[in-house]
């Protein structure tokens, strides 16, 4: 091919590379929105490359914010910052409305029916639906927005185990497939007093006050408990990560401290800031988890992401939702505050805002 001088171009015919290299390219991408754009290019790069790869480290999430429901066309928006590039993303999700986001994990977000009648998975990015059971009937007002899910594999194996924390006392689980929810006894003196709970590598772990319970189901003559007074005066919760199970406590003033369990001993030992790679990520609300520094060059070592949200008083329409960024020491961070976001009717109920990994599975 020649230009308008009659000077012979080397013209590259992109979208016709050989399958194997643009497979290969596609391996490197880390992101779900770069990879995105990059099946987006042409039809043959999307064909050459997997819609659901495996290859993808833990994402980087999205601060899932309040929703907006169309009341003329019954359309739900739901709002999601993308907190590495600044922007907000808009994902129309019908299937929610009447529903309660009550957590997310892995990409899935649990959605209840008043009274827990209606339960399932939704994945945001597929649109793949998963039913569950319903949750057993509950006397007085149960609140399922408080609500924590984990789950032990891929949720097309049928030997998944899925664990929720209803509302801070029911610990409940289940296989993909059951009819019903199985609750879990933690072993404490009063289940009242349960923190929080988790399930990772075959164990259950339940914190409250300063003691850790750590059950194996198919084990349970193996119980095991830790005392941890330095825990019992501060708030603290379970972090889920690559590397397993951590313990981060909340000190006034904003310092936090984070534990990590090693499993061959099965004690907590303390992780001093720069002695570990990996970024928090807090709320509120559910889910609560870390990232490793070697997946992602953009986070800070021993750096914690607090999710908040400010509700409004009644003569406000607004509800303003952000982050804060904090060093491992004492708080030291600064605010992001995303302002006006949704403008609701007074009085409306307002769903928590939670932190999103996208992910395709």
């Amino acid at each position: 091919m020649s230009n308008k001088k009659g000077a012979l171009v080397d013209f590259r015919d992109w979208a016709h590379l050989p399958p194997e290299i643009v497979e290969s390219i596609s391996e490197k991408v880390k992101s779900i929105t770069d990879l995105a754009r990059f099946r987006s290019v042409c039809s043959p790069w999307r064909s050459a490359t997997f819609p659901k790869p495996r290859h993808l480290p833990p994402q980087l999430p999205w601060l899932m914010l309040q929703c907006h429901t169309n009341c003329y066309d019954g359309n739900r928006i739901h709002f999601f910052y993308d907190v590495w590039e600044s922007k907000m993303r808009e994902i129309h999700l019908p299937e929610t409305i009447g529903m309660t986001c009550s957590g997310s994990y892995r990409g899935w977000l649990l959605l209840t029916s008043t009274r827990g009648k209606h339960v399932f998975f939704l994945n945001p990015l597929t649109r793949v639906r998963i039913q569950l059971p319903p949750f057993p009937s509950f006397e007085g007002t149960f609140d399922f927005g408080k609500s924590k899910v984990t789950f032990s594999t891929d949720l097309t194996d049928l030997n998944c185990l899925i664990m929720v924390l209803l509302n801070r006392y029911w610990v409940m689980c289940c296989r993909v497939g059951d009819r019903h929810w199985r609750r879990v006894s933690s072993r404490s003196n009063s289940d009242a007093d349960v923190m929080d709970a988790t399930y990772c590598n075959g164990r259950f772990y339940f914190l409250f006050g300063g003691n850790i319970t750590i059950i194996e189901p198919n084990k349970p003559e193996k119980t095991i408990l830790l005392h941890q007074p330095e825990l019992r005066t501060v708030g603290k919760c379970f972090v889920e990560g690559k590397s397993g199970v951590y313990v981060l406590a909340i000190h006034p003033k904003g310092k936090f401290q984070l534990y990590r369990f090693q499993e061959q001993t099965m004690e907590l030992n303390h992780i001093t800031e720069t002695s570990d790679n990996t970024a928090i990520f807090y709320g509120d609300c559910f889910p609560r988890f870390a990232v490793h520094n070697d997946d992602w060059d953009s986070l800070d070592g021993g750096s914690v992401y607090v999710e908040y949200q400010c509700i409004p008083y009644a003569w406000k329409r607004a509800v303003r939702s952000g982050y804060s960024k904090y060093s491992a020491g004492p708080a030291e961070g600064k605010d992001f505050v995303m302002c006006d976001l949704v403008k609701e009717p007074r009085f409306r109920p307002v769903e928590p805002a939670m932190w999103f990994q996208p992910s395709f599975h």
